[in-house]
């Protein structure tokens, strides 16, 4: 008799084992929508709590004076930065829930291996570490300084017309995208056209994450956050190689730029929410 009412117990507490809630908690940012039709509809960044604003449309800053439009241009990057950035952080702390769950589980969750695979297929990639590796978002000063040189401080055609800040070149018709007014070797140029800074922001995070000209780029920043460590395995992000670094390099500490580093999204911007995840596959 107690063998019997054992078992009816472990059945129960096996049961409710299964049938318990499975939860992860998700932080998201209440992102502030806007669009630049002169430079006072920039808003200003006055200390290191950032409001999330994503611009929609921006201007040319070709025309203002160097320390305006430097500041200009910050204003217009940041929040998109560390909204991403945050974003990025987000995948990959439920990556880490993820394997938490596995080392105690023989089965995974039915949202979470959604969730892996389709990260596995967007960064070309079939490891998590490997995944972690590629998310992980280095500093906002060196995204502020390759956006600098890109774009020239938001002077760029590319930059006014498509919201693009990297200069990153399109390759499918079907993409929305601009044509460059000049070719090489008699073939068309095209570069990217964004809905947002975000989006642009985005993709220029994810082309890191994908090729593999930053393979070594990615393994360092996967354990160093030193900018002037990271800065010289960016050489092949342009065809001048090392003189692109050493640019890299100099705008970055002559404009300062990694005071952004220790910059952060207002603590309001954020919403939490709990996910209850499906049932085991």
């Amino acid at each position: 008799m107690r063998t019997i009412i054992f078992s009816i117990i472990c059945l129960v507490l096996l049961h409710t084992a299964c049938t318990k809630p499975v939860t992860f908690k998700h932080v998201s940012v209440r992102t502030q929508y806007d669009s630049i039709e002169k430079k006072e509809d920039v808003h200003a960044i006055t200390d290191t709590s950032v409001t999330p604003y994503v611009y929609t449309k921006v201007i040319s800053l070709r025309e203002l004076p160097v320390k305006e439009k430097k500041e200009k241009f910050v204003e217009m990057l940041l929040p998109s930065i560390l909204i991403s950035q945050h974003d990025l952080h987000q995948k990959i702390n439920r990556l880490e829930h993820i394997e938490n769950w596995l080392q105690e589980h023989p089965f995974m969750i039915k949202m979470d291996s959604l969730f892996l695979f389709q990260l596995f297929e967007t960064y070309k990639c079939d490891e998590i570490q490997e995944l972690k590796r590629r998310l992980k978002p280095h500093s906002a000063s060196i995204v502020l300084g390759q956006a600098a040189l890109e774009s020239g401080w938001g002077s760029s055609r590319f930059f006014k017309e498509g919201n693009n800040v990297f200069g990153i070149w399109s390759y499918h018709a079907g993409e929305n995208r601009i044509k460059a007014l000049v070719g090489r070797d008699s073939t068309n140029i095209y570069v990217r056209s964004y809905s947002s800074i975000e989006e642009s922001v985005n993709d220029y995070f994810q082309t890191i994450a994908r090729v593999n000209a930053y393979k070594e780029f990615r393994q360092m920043r996967f354990t160093s956050e030193k900018t002037l460590e990271l800065i010289p395995l960016l050489k092949r992000y342009s065809e001048l190689g090392e003189l692109y670094t050493t640019k890299l390099r100099q705008l970055i500490e002559n404009n300062d730029l990694t005071k952004y580093d220790s910059y952060f999204i207002k603590n309001e911007y954020f919403i939490e929410e709990v996910i209850e995840l499906s049932e085991k596959i």
